[in-house]
């Protein structure tokens, strides 16, 4: 049988038209699903087959399916030489994915995939200048994540605010991260508060981070309730019974 004849049955027809929808859409969900259920089938072969001359031949989306289906298979440098063809036709999430699959090269394309707008890249790009020290341009990539929606900048960038004495804005930035639904955002927050003696507000926000299964925000929240009288709840958190659950 051959490879079009195996894809074309059972999943292979509706694989070979939804990974290339999801592939040009940059659906990290969605793509990764059709790879996996392709596999399962022992379709990787064929569908590397199907894909592969519309790829050579510049297509974007084939190209991308090319670097998920590399993935899946395993030959993650095949997966990177198709990414970096996907980069060479300027785009975003190809330059991300090189930024996160080479080490070395990482300061180069995350800096270029967030120049193209790219929020995660831009996050991830303050996250390595600010562990190279340069925290003033990485505060600047930060916030440019951060008012770009990106809820871990957000974070992030109060994490800076922290270090530089600045508590009033961390505050905000925190509660944007919190409110966002970032539970570090919520557990900081929470902390920031407890540092302050925002009693209230510290138990708060602990609570919902810890409720989400942060660590952390637990024994913070276990140390404040012990603090105020209440060791029963306390013990139960340091425990790891969630109350209502």
């Amino acid at each position: 049988m051959s490879n079009d004849d195996r894809l074309a049955t059972g999943i292979g027809p509706a694989a070979v038209t939804a990974l290339p929808q999801a592939a040009a859409a940059d659906d990290t969900d969605t793509a990764p699903l059709w790879c996996a259920r392709l596999a399962q089938f022992g379709m990787i072969g064929a569908a590397q087959d199907h894909f592969r001359p519309a790829a050579e031949g510049g297509d974007l989306a084939a190209v991308k399916c090319m670097v998920w289906l590399a993935w899946e298979a395993g030959q993650d440098g095949d997966a990177v030489t198709w990414l970096r063809r996907a980069a060479q036709a300027d785009d975003p999430w190809a330059m991300f994915e090189l930024g996160r699959s080479l080490p070395g090269e990482a300061e180069q394309w995350y800096r270029r995939a967030a120049e193209k707008g790219d929020g995660l890249a831009m996050n991830n790009l303050g996250s390595l200048l600010s562990r190279a020290g340069r925290r003033e341009e990485a505060m600047d990539w930060y916030r440019r994540a951060a008012e770009a929606g990106v809820e871990l900048a957000m974070n992030n960038l109060a994490v800076q605010h922290v270090l530089q004495g600045d508590t009033e804005s961390a505050g905000q930035w925190f509660r944007r991260a919190a409110d966002a639904g970032n539970v570090d955002g919520m557990a900081n927050l929470g902390r920031l508060k407890l540092e302050t003696d925002d009693l209230r507000e510290a138990e708060t926000w602990l609570t919902r981070a810890a409720e989400r299964g942060h660590p952390g925000a637990a024994e913070l929240l276990a140390d404040l309730l012990t603090r105020t009288g209440r060791p029963g709840e306390a013990e139960n958190w340091r425990a790891g019974r969630v109350p209502g659950r």
